[in-house]
């Protein structure tokens, strides 16, 4: 039994990686469909069945993986960390360094709307850190559900720059001064912050986090 569950559990990750592949690959023809995953995994429409009800259920369940997958990866950075300001700059930082880094990765959540999502660890996080700095006084926002989609829209947006090579790491330094800004953070701490959260994740993060590549 414990050699049948290995067994399924490689092959479900096997059909996951095609999803991955075909669908962060889309960008310049038709949205993938099952045949072009089963195609590229080199299994049968009976084995994608066997998984995944649908297409969009496999990327919705991949999505949720990778989601909680770079959430764990920014623990060991963030998570440490008392300042919400300071898990914000961090942790928005980051983010958008490892599409930088990974831009199929980046392409991948960008095509499914992950950050539109409102079901997994990533958001679960992004919230507490903004109900954080309400209740030290750190931000002063009407909402947090609305602070968080106003996060999430800028790191989407952000996201979407990247992939077109239209983005930098000053561009990304920018980006969070400004949610912090839109969070009740004077300029002055929010540009310190997000500079001093900057210098400490290429300090940390090539000893940390396993995706992290030097950044020109």
């Amino acid at each position: 039994m414990r050699v049948a569950r290995e067994r399924r559990a490689k092959m479900r990750a096997h059909v996951l990686l095609s999803v991955y592949e075909v669908c962060s690959g889309e960008k310049d023809r038709d949205p993938a469909v099952i045949d072009d995953v089963v195609r590229h995994a080199g299994v049968s429409r009976g084995t994608f069945y066997t998984y995944f009800d649908s297409m969009e259920v496999a990327i919705a369940e991949l999505g949720l993986e990778l989601a909680d997958e770079m959430t764990s990866g920014l623990l060991a950075i963030y998570d440490v960390l008392e300042d919400p300001v300071m898990r914000t700059a961090t942790g928005f930082q980051l983010f958008l360094l490892r599409s930088v880094i990974d831009r199929q990765w980046a392409a991948f959540i960008a095509r499914i709307g992950l950050l539109s999502g409102d079901n997994h660890l990533l958001t679960s996080k992004i919230k507490s850190d903004i109900k954080l700095g309400v209740e030290t006084g750190d931000y002063v926002v009407a909402s947090v559900e609305f602070a968080t989609d106003l996060l999430m829209g800028a790191k989407i947006e952000a996201i979407r720059r990247i992939i077109a090579g239209e983005s930098t790491s000053s561009h990304i330094q920018i980006m969070a001064s400004m949610v912090l800004r839109s969070f009740g953070v004077s300029p002055s701490k929010a540009d310190k912050s997000v500079q001093k959260a900057y210098a400490r994740i290429g300090a940390l993060a090539p000893s940390k986090v396993p995706w992290w590549q030097p950044i020109d």
